[in-house]
């Protein structure tokens, strides 16, 4: 099975080369000014909502200020107007000021294909398009748990996907078990948790030059850890997602005695991918140590504004218990 970084798979000889000249750069102080030129930088507005399948619908819209000139443009909302359509038809919304800069609307939800557009303008920004399609659900697919080591587990997800479309896909996985937690002097105490999440393994993020060292596409997403990929980065149709146990209370290490784990599987939207990647590529910077900033871009589908209107879709396996702490 192949793991696919875009960090990873390209340094070859050629990149080594071209990192160990970038660094001889850094350390002889070589630097590059430029001056942005933001006379005729207008304000914009700022439309925000990953859009669930068979979920309730929130979308938030704002202004975006240049930076040069915060103290003499205001951010408020000046007679805001907006019109959201489901596969061309007007939707009803609730609206919701927060303060004068916010406007987040709120509505009923929306099925897998539905295409959803949005148009929003106001008195000083110019009219701004944004738009996606709820994808459909994760294709059919089976999962094994396997007994790697203590230290780390690898969640095998086969799945059937359409080899003549291109399609986004993404993975969470949460567990349940319990933990033998260190306190202090006294006896360990054993307690249940549940709904916790899993960790990548570290130095997942790390500047990785074997090519087949594990480096996943990993984000934050709403409080866990989403493993992301698109159908062409897997030949085989199958993802490995390795992943570990761990937590902390009050500075002291708990370790897991028993656990079962569940996947919840997400197929995205191409905007969503494409923002989420962004985002991965803005924050994983493997040239942080060297005193580097790698190239990153700023992913959009708001024409005329800044920001992401994405669709997704989930579902959620059975429970798969870890055999690996019965050995």
């Amino acid at each position: 099975m192949k793991q696919i970084s875009f960090r990873l798979k390209t340094f070859g000889s050629e990149w080594r080369n071209l990192l160990i000249i970038t660094v001889l750069l850094a350390l002889t102080g070589c630097r590059y000014t430029f001056d942005l030129d933001q006379k005729d930088v207008q304000p914009m507005a700022v439309i925000r909502s990953y859009i669930c399948a068979d979920s309730l619908v929130r979308i938030d819209i704002g202004k975006a200020v240049p930076l040069s000139h915060l103290a003499t443009v205001d951010s408020t909302l000046i007679h805001p107007h907006y019109s959201l359509k489901c596969n061309g038809v007007e939707v009803d919304c609730d609206e919701s000021m927060k303060g004068e800069g916010r406007l987040s609307l709120h509505t009923d939800a929306f099925r897998s294909g539905d295409r959803i557009e949005i148009v929003f303008e106001s008195e000083d920004t110019e009219t701004a398009v944004a738009s996606t399609v709820i994808p459909g659900t994760f294709p059919e697919y089976e999962m094994e748990l396997c007994n790697s080591s203590i230290a780390q587990r690898n969640l095998k997800i086969r799945y059937k996907d359409d080899p003549d479309r291109e399609d986004w896909y993404a993975a969470v996985v949460k567990w349940n078990g319990y933990q033998e937690r260190n306190l202090g002097p006294t006896k360990p105490k054993v307690v249940k948790v549940t709904g916790q999440m899993i960790y990548p393994p570290s130095g997942y993020n790390d500047l990785q030059l074997e090519p087949e060292a594990y480096s996943p596409i990993v984000m934050s997403f709403k409080g866990d850890y989403l493993y992301m990929w698109k159908d062409s980065d897997e030949d085989d149709d199958e993802y490995d997602l390795c992943f570990n146990y761990r937590s902390q209370w009050d500075g002291s290490v708990s370790s897991v005695i028993s656990a079962e784990v569940q996947c919840t599987l997400f197929k995205l939207s191409e905007e969503m991918y494409r923002y989420l990647f962004a985002e991965f590529d803005s924050w994983n910077n493997p040239f942080i140590g060297a005193g580097l900033s790698s190239p990153a871009f700023t992913y959009t589908n708001v024409r005329n504004g800044v920001g992401y209107l994405c669709g997704y879709s989930v579902v959620h396996s059975e429970w798969i218990k870890d055999n690996l702490f019965e050995e």
